[in-house]
């Protein structure tokens, strides 16, 4: 017999390779992942550099300077940064954020009020948080508000990737390399230019820092503050946590008078404040003084800010009945749409009122910053309660929050358009003719957008309104509209000595 064939011994196994290694999640991961999942974020160098570059622009502007044209600089290098980071930069909404941050921020080269100018500030942060964030409720408002300093936390591991990047990679010598090269360019042709040109030595003069060691570890901590927020940010942008979670509708009552009742007690307790009101207008001053013991103008400033408190409310109000309400018959929208609508009327005739009583007070006792800043709230209420009525025709009202967020903005950049000081000075001087009462002391509190109207006065009344006042003498980064228009209006010279102010100027206000 013939033995069988003997099979080919089999080719030798291709050697296996071992599984890829998954990195296990972070504490982060547990505590934030589902809040703020870490979507696969790659490494962003430049996003890194453009926060060091934002840090060290403002460590050297921002320290013992006035607001001005360098804090524009450092807040649109700091934007740049943010916006260029962002995932939705082409948004509609995002863009209209940016461009309400930049005209926010330049209110620091046009107005010298400092109160109106870190309003804006904060305004146009705000603005810029929720518009990488894409925020379209109230709470993702807030939430978009506690992201950015959370963003410190979340984004290390981003940052440990983007610095592995660097460094891990074979880029940390060529990187050292470079900058030491620029850094020996810069100092030896800029050390050979300046010597060699008197106005390139005064520009550069002015724009480099006199470093001493107090100064070194002030604007050291600047550079690092700034770094780190417009970081944060940064991050924010790149990775967006989900700020508004889709979540299930709320749940209608059952009865229709769960949420009618308190709708219609609260629209009998407005109808009541409006016949008293309506009562004092028919009664005249000798009625009320007879019935309260309260002249008109006791009366109506004991009563705004709880007129105020209560416009606020009803938009609660208001956004409570319309999330409790059923929709599901013509009966149901009828109800909702003519009971909240008879509230919003009624609201309206608050609005106003408060603004009616605010302006007989100020005709009383002056104008101030924080009266007309009330009256600017005032009215933006009133602004939405309008926005909400427009909203019950169609029962829509997911723009809303979106709506009052952007009006806010506009309504905060509106009174920086007007100068504020500068109005509230010609409103106070126009009082001071009519009535022959003025507060100087408060006249002299108020910024350099104030002093060409106070400028044109008699020379007695100048001299009270602008003792003490001397002008600034900054550099270019501090230069501010304001400041250099009330060093054009100022007279050559105004007093100095307050010794004698209480009798010059007596206080009457």
């Amino acid at each position: 017999t013939v033995p069988p064939p003997v099979p080919p011994p089999a080719p030798p196994a291709a050697p296996t390779r071992p599984p890829a290694a998954v990195p296990a999640p972070s504490i982060l991961d547990d505590l934030l992942g589902g809040f703020w999942p870490e979507r696969g974020v790659p490494a962003r160098s430049s996003a890194l550099g453009g926060a060091l570059a934002a840090g060290l622009v403002a460590g050297i502007v921002l320290p013992l300077r006035d607001l001005g044209v360098g804090t524009f600089v450092v807040l649109l290098v700091a934007g740049a940064v943010v916006f260029t980071a962002s995932r939705h930069r082409r948004d509609p909404f995002s863009l209209a954020c940016a461009g309400l941050c930049v005209l926010l921020a330049g209110t620091a080269v046009v107005r010298d009020a400092v109160w109106i100018v870190v309003l804006c500030l904060l305004t146009g942060a705000a603005l810029c948080i929720v518009g990488v964030t894409r925020g379209r409720t109230v709470p993702g408002f807030l939430l978009s508000g506690i992201a950015w300093p959370l963003s410190g936390l979340r984004g290390l591991p981003w940052l440990g990737r983007t610095l592995g990047q660097l460094i891990g990679l074979g880029h940390g010598a060529a990187l050292l390399r470079t900058l030491v090269l620029s850094g020996l360019g810069l100092l030896v042709f800029g050390a050979l230019f300046v010597s060699a040109d008197a106005l390139l030595a005064e520009w550069v003069d002015a724009l480099l820092p006199d470093l001493t060691i107090d100064t070194f570890v002030l604007r050291a901590f600047v550079t690092v503050a700034v770094a780190g927020a417009v970081l944060a940010a940064s991050y924010l942008a790149l990775n967006p946590p989900r700020v508004d979670r889709e979540g299930t509708p709320a749940r209608a009552v059952l009865h229709r008078w769960e949420w009618l009742a308190p709708v219609l007690v609260v629209i009998g307790v407005f109808a009541a404040l409006l016949i008293a009101q309506a009562t004092v207008a028919f009664g005249g001053h000798d009625y009320l003084r007879r019935t309260t013991g309260l002249t008109y103008a006791e009366y109506v400033h004991q009563g705004f800010g709880q007129l105020t408190a209560a416009t606020a409310l009803t938009l609660l109000v208001i956004w409570a009945a319309g999330r409790k309400a059923a929709r599901t018959t013509p009966a149901d929208r009828l109800w909702l749409r003519a009971s909240l609508g008879l509230l919003c009327m009624e609201t309206l005739v608050v609005v106003a009122s408060a603004l009616y009583r605010m302006h007989l007070y100020q005709e009383a006792y002056g104008f101030t910053r924080l009266r007309l800043l009330v009256d600017v709230f005032e009215g933006w209420l009133g602004l939405l309660i309008v926005a909400v009525l427009a909203s019950g025709l169609a029962l829509r009202a997911a723009w809303l929050p979106r709506f009052a967020l952007v009006s806010g903005a506009v309504a905060i950049l509106g009174l920086a358009a007007i100068n504020p000081d500068a109005r509230i000075a010609e409103r106070n001087l126009d009082r001071y003719e009519e009535t022959g009462r003025i507060d100087w002391y408060y006249l002299q509190g108020l910024s350099d957008d104030a002093v060409p109207v106070l400028a044109e006065l008699p020379v007695e009344q100048r001299d009270c309104a602008l003792t003490g006042w001397r002008q600034d003498d900054g550099d270019w980064l501090e230069w501010n509209l304001g400041r250099a228009r009330a060093a054009a209006a100022a007279p050559p010279a105004v007093p100095s000595d307050w010794s004698d102010f209480g009798r010059r100027c007596p206080d009457d206000s």
